[in-house]
């Protein structure tokens, strides 16, 4: 064969496969259906088909723009009595990928920012249509502290405020996770300036409670924080615990192991950085919430265990669907 003939050949099979990739939407990547940064606004709803239930307890979820798995364990831990040496207690770890970062969003209580005021966390999850939810920081109880962002929207600047010290979870319009220890409204805004808007990326959320429990794929040293040596956290206190994960581009877990609210049963936050290296060994940032009676975790606008001493609280954060 001629090499001119070759070389036409080639050239009529490159452009036949052109325009085949830009003919064929089966493989052009979908850009993901974003949602409305307005916090008052929730997701789609969901249909009862694309559910997966362990009896009555929901435990998936999928459709084309959102994936949920959540799995139940358990964990033995040390009792506070001699009656009790061990304690067996309830773990559950729930995995989300989404779309777009819109679809990780947050909600509060009578939807207002001011104000006090708080609220069933189901009730608030089940008017987003939230498919995952759990409970959010308490930036309603505190507010003369924290530099706090909500759906893009700056709420309070108070983090000078030195009264109190938290590490912050920052998550920008990317859906990443970002910790700012002991965060005040300088490096906030340096870290904005210099992450941030070089990528052409905001700030979505940040949240001031923690502390980090995993940055970079490493357990952090919780003692050395400087929230913890202020005396803000809990950090040895055993309880029932809850965390927010990112495993990968918009891709999360959010983990929690029961406990009584008494002190007497759970995890010290050591224990728990260990146990979610353990169980979500492709953790890039773990960060702490709130635990005790505020910890809520929630599939489907339903609480899959109930929470001993379980009390109302100002905020959620969510993941929902943008499904058309």
């Amino acid at each position: 064969m001629k090499g001119n003939t070759v070389r036409w050949i080639i050239a009529v099979l490159m452009l036949l496969a052109l325009t085949l990739g830009m003919s064929c939407p089966a493989i052009v990547e979908a850009e993901g259906k974003k949602l409305p940064l307005d916090f008052t606004v929730g997701g789609s709803k969901t249909d009862k088909a694309d559910w997966e239930y362990d009896g009555k307890t929901p435990i998936g979820y999928k459709d084309d723009t959102i994936e949920v798995t959540a799995v139940k364990g358990s964990v033995t831990l040390p009792g506070a009595s001699k009656r009790k040496k061990n304690v067996k207690h309830e773990t559950w770890v729930v995995r989300i990928k989404i779309q777009d970062a819109t679809q990780l969003r947050t909600a509060v209580s009578k939807d207002t920012y001011k104000g006090g005021g708080q609220a069933n966390a189901e009730d608030i999850a089940k008017s987003k249509n939230a498919v995952a939810a759990m409970n959010g920081d308490f930036f309603k109880y505190e507010k003369d502290v924290g530099y706090v962002v909500r759906q893009g929207e700056l709420v309070r600047d108070a983090s000078d405020n030195k009264r109190v010290v938290f590490d912050m979870l920052l998550v920008d319009s990317e859906g990443d996770f970002h910790v700012i220890p002991g965060a005040d409204t300088a490096k906030v805004e340096a870290f904005a300036a210099e992450t941030l808007v070089p990528e052409g990326r905001t700030i979505l959320d940040t949240f001031n409670l923690g502390p980090a429990l995993i940055v970079d794929g490493e357990v952090q040293d919780i003692a050395a924080s400087e929230a913890a040596q202020q005396g803000r956290y809990q950090w040895k206190y055993p309880q029932q615990r809850i965390a927010l994960v990112q495993t990968g581009p918009l891709e999360y877990a959010i983990v929690e192991v029961f406990g009584r609210t008494d002190g007497t049963a759970g995890m010290t936050l050591e224990e728990f950085a260990d146990y979610i290296k353990e169980q979500v060994p492709d953790a890039v940032t773990a960060y702490n919430f709130d635990g005790g009676g505020s910890t809520n975790l929630i599939l489907n606008g339903k609480k899959i265990h109930k929470t001993p001493g379980l009390r109302e609280i100002t905020d959620i954060i969510y993941f929902a669907s943008a499904k058309e």
